[in-house]
Parts: C-alpha cells; sequence; structure tokens
C-alpha cells in the first residue's frame, strides 16, 4: 500500500512587512500611452493586489531630459506619446512615499516591426485558433512579447416587454414595461464583454535562419458565446532586448509552466531595477523601452457557420399573481404575456426565464465601446 500526506507549505523566502516592489509595463518610444504599475509582493494566501499608491515616477533620458508620469488610477502612472529619439537611452526612476528611491538601467530604445496579420482558422474540434504574424526584414528585432485583449457583442436569448411591481422586495405581479407602446425593455437586449489574456505570450527568432514569427495568439473553443453576434480582438506587439526576454521567460517558467519535478524549477528572477539606497533588496519587474505595435480584426457570426452555440433557457408560463410568481419565478424574469383578460386587458399569466436570458447585464455591460461599429 501507498500512503500519502498533504503538509502545509511555507515560504522560505522572508520578505518585509510591504512587500517588495513590482514594477510592470513598457515605455513606449513612438505614439500611444505609456502605463508602469506599481505594486507590492504578498504572502501566497493574500488575494488582495496592494498598489504602490502616490508615488513620483519619470522616464530620464542620458542627455538629462524628463518625462513624469503622473498616477492616473490607483497604482497605474501614464504618459501619451513621448515620441523618444532612437538614439538616446532611458531609465526609469521611481520615488515611493516611503522615501524609497529605485532606479532602472539605462536602456536602448528597440525598434519594433509592424504586426503584419491575425488570421484565423476552424479547428477540427469546431472552434477558432487565431494567430499573430510578424517580420523584419532587417533580423534584429528577435525577442517578441505579445498582449491581447478581447471584446464581443451578445444579445439576450428573449427581448422581454413586462417588468416586476414589486413589494417590500418581493415581484407581486407584472406589468408591461411601456403601457402605451408595449415595446420592450431595449436596455438589457445588447451588451459587451472584454477579456484580457493572462499569460505571457513570448516568441524568439533567434534560432531561425528568418526573424519571422507566425504563432498561435488565442483560441475560442466551439460553440462559445463569443462569436454569437460579432468579436473583436486586439493585439499589442512588444520587442525586448535578449536580457529582458530572458527575465520574462524565467517569469514564465515560475509561474506558468511550474508543475512538477519534470518541469523548469523555479529560478530566482532579477531585473534591471535597483533600491539606490540598498542595490541588495530585491526588486520585481525588467524595464523595457520600445514603440508599440498594435493591430485589430473582427469577426462577425456569419463568416462561422454551425457555430452552435446555445443557451439553457427555457421558459415557463406563470399566472401573474403573487404566490405563483413566489412560487416559480422569483429566480426569474417577465418576458410577454401569454393570457389576457379580453375584456380589462389584464395579464393573466406571462412567460419568464432565467435571469441572465433577458437581461444581458447580468454578464456583460450595455455601454457601447468607443470604437465598436
Amino acid at each position: 500500500m501507498v500512503f500519502g500526506c498533504k503538509e502545509k507549505y511555507e515560504s522560505p523566502v522572508e520578505s518585509p512587512t510591504t512587500g517588495y516592489l513590482v514594477v510592470e509595463g513598457t515605455i513606449n518610444s513612438g505614439r500611444g500611452n505609456t502605463n508602469i504599475r506599481l505594486t507590492r509582493t504578498t504572502k501566497l494566501s493574500n488575494k488582495t493586489i496592494i498598489f504602490e499608491k502616490n508615488a513620483q515616477v519619470k522616464v530620464e533620458g542620458e542627455n538629462n531630459v524628463a518625462y513624469t508620469l503622473p498616477e492616473k488610477t490607483t497604482g497605474n502612472y501614464s504618459v501619451d506619446n513621448l515620441n523618444l529619439p532612437n538614439n538616446q537611452k532611458y531609465r526609469l526612476r521611481i520615488k515611493t512615499t516611503g522615501g524609497k528611491e529605485f532606479l532602472s538601467d539605462f536602456v536602448e530604445v528597440k525598434k519594433n516591426p509592424p504586426i503584419d496579420s491575425i488570421s484565423w482558422k476552424r479547428e477540427s474540434d469546431g472552434g477558432l485558433q487565431l494567430y499573430i504574424e510578424t517580420h523584419d526584414d532587417q533580423n534584429k528585432t528577435l525577442y517578441y512579447q505579445w498582449e491581447y485583449t478581447e471584446t464581443w457583442e451578445f444579445h439576450s436569448a428573449y427581448t422581454s416587454v413586462l417588468k416586476y411591481i414589486y413589494l417590500n422586495n418581493a415581484p407581486q405581479s407584472v406589468t408591461y414595461y411601456n403601457p402605451v407602446t408595449h415595446s420592450s425593455d431595449t436596455t438589457i437586449i445588447k451588451c459587451w464583454q472584454t477579456d484580457f489574456n493572462t499569460n505571457l505570450l513570448l516568441g524568439s527568432t533567434v534560432k531561425l535562419n528568418k526573424d519571422v514569427v507566425y504563432l498561435p495568439l488565442v483560441a475560442i473553443p466551439p460553440q462559445s458565446w463569443k462569436l454569437t453576434v460579432l468579436y473583436s480582438v486586439i493585439a499589442k506587439q512588444y520587442t525586448w532586448t535578449k536580457e529582458g526576454y530572458e527575465f520574462l521567460d524565467k517569469m514564465k517558467k515560475n509561474t506558468e509552466i511550474t508543475g512538477s519535478v519534470f518541469d523548469a524549477q523555479p529560478s530566482e528572477l532579477k531585473g534591471n531595477i535597483h533600491n539606490v539606497a540598498d542595490p541588495l533588496e530585491p526588486v520585481i519587474g525588467f524595464v523595457n523601452i520600445c514603440n508599440v505595435e498594435e493591430k485589430r480584426i473582427w469577426i462577425s457570426s456569419s463568416q462561422i457557420p454551425d457555430w452552435g452555440y446555445k443557451m439553457n433557457c427555457l421558459y415557463i408560463e406563470v399566472e401573474n399573481n403573487p404566490d405563483s410568481i413566489g412560487a416559480k419565478a422569483s429566480d426569474k424574469l417577465p418576458i410577454s404575456p401569454v393570457m389576457e383578460d379580453p375584456r380589462s386587458g389584464r395579464i393573466l399569466t406571462f412567460s419568464a426565464a432565467p435571469r441572465d436570458c433577458v437581461d444581458c447585464t447580468l454578464r456583460g455591460t450595455n455601454k457601447k465601446p468607443a470604437f465598436w461599429p
């Protein structure tokens, strides 16, 4: 017989109560936004992100120019359109409210080639696989990273013309949303949802004869709700130095791959940011500078025949009284009348369905994105 036990893991690494500084983000040398996020490391048991607030963040050049990054949201320091000359090196300077000062090494500006295309193809299981393609004719880029943001439009399974009348927070009966026109509540029909990649997407062409990249970007499972109406993905491409890429690669192995004795084992992460007064204090992060390239594509449901998305949206018939509603439809929303009194027009019975089948705002937002057609 084989016996096993499970023991609580206690990390041998001792960190200060305030945690170590974590610096995330790329300095965009071209047009567009530069955002640096400052947080603190926490215990493994702590699921809350601790932001470094009210810090002073600057980008400094070897030619003594400096650009301030104001704190736009908590822990996020941003500036637009730096347009940095490529013949200078730059570094990041951070002063915290605790009185500590951090400096990165001076870093060269890396030239980032445009993204050639984002393409997709239908997989054998019925899902979609999206690919990203880029190249550098001068064979100088070599080290790449990508991020992507998905946005998709979706609609409610049912259009509702009814609403509940409440008493003491309990539905008592239904009435028309618009008693005059009997029109539907258009604010809960059409919605959008957004998602971001959470894994590090890296690619290197060092071992290839040409600096050409064609790699999987994102997979959409078969019958996913992302492709019920209209879907869009925007990809951002960064290029890195060899040292910065190796830092990211170690981070990826430490956070995403390690899981057994057969996987790559955790290694020390040493970035290019240092505490000015105490160079031995760990700082998590690696400052990178390049022009950020973007590309967006659109995919409509009409391009994906027989997608087969289905919601569990069975409706029921309910009598229009408090007892019937409380017993059958307290966890549902009304859709439309089934039977009405021909003389008074009073609704006698109505159809009802699960809430998220009627109100799309329970799964997304009804605020249309600014870039949406």
